[in-house]
């Protein structure tokens, strides 16, 4: 079917437009459509016949679009719920961590106090159950409750009682408070968490590297209510969508402490988005949350994204008359956004935007095929396509013949204008009109020959209209001494077509070539040497070459060859010259025949030798007739 060939077309086009720079030329020759197919095309957009109205509209929409609307195509199947990936993290938190300022020590935590300066010494303590450490000159010491700079004060103030220098403003004695091996604190996890139970945690630990360790949120975990208890109370309420999406960190502030309970609700409002948006899938939602939050939790739009929706909602039970339409859907206009309340379960799908159609595509001898904005003159669109700035480029167009095709009101390209390149400024485009530039092939004539052999001057050379042997050979130089006019031979180009419409070309031996016969495309013209012998074929005792000497018949020929075999076709011998040229045998001059230099003898075999042939038979009894004469003979001249 031709509108095949249309779809093959069109696939081509967009598959060369992707190669590397180097290639461009070799390309672009490739691109080049020759008139015929030109013509092709615009007879399958022009027609309008049953064909086409079966098949218009998978046919424009598929295949002729110029802009197709690229959509969203985000695949969230592996993590379609946002935000969990956050916790799924391995990191040790033990190693290397600085204690900040803050820190409140308690029992457990070993601390390492350093002296230096009039009294130098370095040693560990471990706060026991009741928050104190025991120092021998001055007794027990509280450091339970205290942050590290509260517990340095408290230190400086009691140890300048035995080293009076660390007060003084010159210090000549320092104290500091280091943090050495820290207990780690007992944190309980409830609800929704991958790992519920007690956890043995980093003690620098703040909500979120809490939930770190212990495994991170379920599925089914709320990740905008987290609680945290401690003593019975909730002291805090966190909601991650407010970090993940704008790194607004609120939980830093509250360190966790030995016996905080954190507590991880199930999600109450969980819906999906798809559609135009930077990220499908599925987001929680507060009570107070609408389509425009959901839009911003799903990263905005997409630059095609429209201005409408459709939302599939599951009406809730307390509202649902009946199962039979807990399902139902409608349409969303963008203005309505902020005003929509979603359900648990409600998908949204965020529509593109309609595909517009804003070009014009230019097609055949072009520097450049392809689509271009219909918001200019035909020439503007033609100077972009290339070619016609070029002086030498410009003389293969048709330039006289720019073919428009154009819609008409039934859709099909049924418009057709034919504007001259001079006369395209004043021709206004229209969206999807098909601009065909046909070539000047009689510029582009690029046939050639070649002549081999003896010739002065072998080579190839360029193919002229009406070139006839005669004058390719004077073009080459002559014929040299060692060859003549009746050894060349000339092999010139076949273009056959099957029955299915498959062309072939081949090269084949031209017969009976006359000097003043005329050249095809790529035609090659071999001047053979001269030889002096003569080759005879066929059904004869003895076939190959023969010595030629001048004025050999083709007779002669064949008796040297040993002669005819039974069951020859004399009157169908032949004589094939070097340049292909046949001359059949006859019966007035078969047997005499003269030779050239080089002719090829040829003696066919009878196929069916059964049937009676009047020439063997006389040929035969000829031959028996003679023996006996000669028997009787012989008989004679004993009698005498």
């Amino acid at each position: 079917m031709k509108i095949n060939y249309i779809v093959i077309f069109f696939f081509l086009t967009s598959l060369f437009s992707q190669v590397s720079l180097s290639n461009v030329r070799e390309m672009r020759e490739m691109r080049e459509m020759s008139n015929e197919q030109l013509d092709l095309i615009k007879e399958e957009l022009s027609k309008q016949n049953s064909e086409i109205n079966t098949n218009s509209s998978s046919f424009e929409d598929n295949e002729l679009t110029t802009v197709n609307v690229v959509t969203s195509d985000i695949d969230n199947e592996n993590n379609p719920f946002f935000g969990y990936e956050y916790f799924q993290r391995d990191i040790s938190f033990f190693d290397n961590v600085p204690a900040p300022r803050d820190f409140i020590l308690g029992p457990g935590d070993e601390v390492v106090i350093s002296v230096w300066g009039e009294t130098n010494f370095r040693q560990s303590f471990t706060i026991n159950r009741e928050g104190l450490i025991y120092y021998e000159n001055l007794g027990f010491l509280n450091l339970s409750n205290k942050t590290i700079s509260e517990a340095q004060e408290y230190l400086i103030s009691e140890f300048s009682k035995i080293i009076s220098t660390l007060k003084e403003d010159d210090s000549r004695s320092n104290l500091l408070l280091e943090v050495g091996q820290l207990k780690s604190i007992n944190v309980y996890f409830t609800g929704n968490v991958s790992s519920p139970g007690i956890h043995l945690i980093h003690p620098f630990s703040d909500l979120f590297s809490a939930l770190v360790q212990a495994g991170g949120v379920d599925k089914n975990g709320s990740l905008r209510k987290i609680k945290i208890l401690r003593e019975n109370k909730e002291i805090m309420s966190v909601d991650f969508y407010s970090f993940f999406l704008e790194g607004a960190n609120n939980f830093s502030n509250l360190r966790l402490v030995d016996g905080d309970i954190i507590h991880i609700p199930t999600v109450s409002t969980r819906v999906k988005i798809e559609g135009q948006v930077i990220n499908n899938g599925f987001f929680e939602l507060l009570e107070s949350d609408t389509v425009t939050d959901l839009i911003k939790f799903a990263g905005g739009y997409t630059e095609y994204a429209g201005q409408s929706a459709v939302l599939s909602l599951i009406i809730p039970v307390s509202e649902r008359s009946s199962d039979d339409n807990a399902i139902t859907s409608k349409n969303l206009d963008a203005k309505n956004y902020q005003s929509v309340k979603l359900n648990n379960g409600d998908a949204i799908n965020i529509l593109s935007i309609p595909n517009v159609e804003s070009t014009v595509e230019v097609l055949g001898r072009v520097k450049n095929q392809g689509f271009y904005s219909f918001n200019s003159t035909l020439k503007q669109v033609l100077d972009l396509a290339g070619g016609f700035n070029d002086p030498v480029y410009r003389q293969t167009i048709q330039e006289d013949n720019i073919v428009i095709l154009r819609k008409d009101a039934s859709n099909f390209y049924g418009k057709n204008f034919s504007i001259k390149y001079e006369d395209s400024e004043n021709f206004q485009l229209i969206p999807e009109d098909k601009i065909f530039v046909y070539e000047d092939i009689n510029y582009r004539n690029n046939f050639t020959y070649r002549v081999e052999g003896e010739v002065l001057n072998p080579g190839t050379y360029p193919l002229t209209a009406g070139l006839s042997l005669r004058e390719a050979i004077d073009l080459a130089g002559g014929l040299t001494i060692l060859s003549s006019p009746d050894n060349i031979v000339v092999t010139q180009e076949y273009t056959s077509i099957d029955e299915s419409d498959n062309k072939s070309i081949t090269s084949k031996k031209v017969a009976n070539i006359k000097m003043d016969s005329e050249l095809g495309i790529n035609s090659v013209i071999t001047a053979l040497p001269f030889e002096n012998v003569v080759n005879v074929e066929g059904n004869v005792y003895d076939p190959g070459l023969v010595s030629y000497k001048k004025g050999m018949t083709m007779y002669q020929a064949i008796e040297q060859a040993g002669g005819y075999m039974p069951y020859s076709m004399k009157k169908r011998s032949y004589v094939r010259s070097a340049n292909g040229e046949i001359d059949k045998a006859n019966i007035f001059t078969g047997r005499l025949k003269r030779l050239k230099p080089g002719d090829t003898v040829v003696v066919p075999l009878d196929p069916d030798p059964d049937e009676f042939d009047i020439t063997i038979f006389i040929a035969d009894l000829s031959t028996t007739l003679a023996n006996i004469a000669a028997i009787l003979l012989i008989v004679d001249n004993q009698n005498d």
